[in-house]
């Protein structure tokens, strides 16, 4: 019996705000983050589910809000097939996540008045979970 982990890192913009919500293992976050890529010329769009338990990450999720360009390191989850109402299959992806940073988009300081949705505010908890026993 092999076990198979696969760590991936990637770059998206959270679809809409961050959840905390509690399953019967406790509290974990969770979000939904789209990843663009390109193929054969064309934008594609692969939207992965991020969770985890990691109280740090748990704290963060006030500030995990729609929008926000992050850098998610974690182990890939088992991939999910679901079918929607027109019976049409869909895989969902998923990371349980060690890592959650925000990404700078960049922005020059003349642009202040347009709202910077790159970087968390000054007092948002830290997302690394080196403290962690876990």
């Amino acid at each position: 019996y092999l076990i198979t982990m696969i760590y991936v890192h990637v770059i998206g913009r959270i679809g809409k705000d961050a959840e905390v919500k509690n399953g019967k293992n406790g509290d974990f976050m969770s979000m939904d983050i789209a990843v663009d890529n390109f193929v054969k010329g064309e934008q594609t769009t692969t939207w992965i589910r991020v969770r985890s338990n990691r109280s740090n990450h748990i704290n963060l999720a006030q500030y995990l809000k729609k929008g926000k360009l992050l850098l998610v390191e974690g182990v890939l989850g088992e991939p999910e097939i679901w079918t929607d109402k027109q019976s049409v299959q869909h895989v969902q992806l998923s990371i349980i996540a060690d890592s959650i940073t925000f990404v700078s988009t960049g922005k020059k300081k003349e642009d202040v008045n347009s709202e910077d949705t790159s970087t968390p505010p000054a007092d948002a908890p830290s997302s690394t979970g080196e403290d962690l026993p876990f």
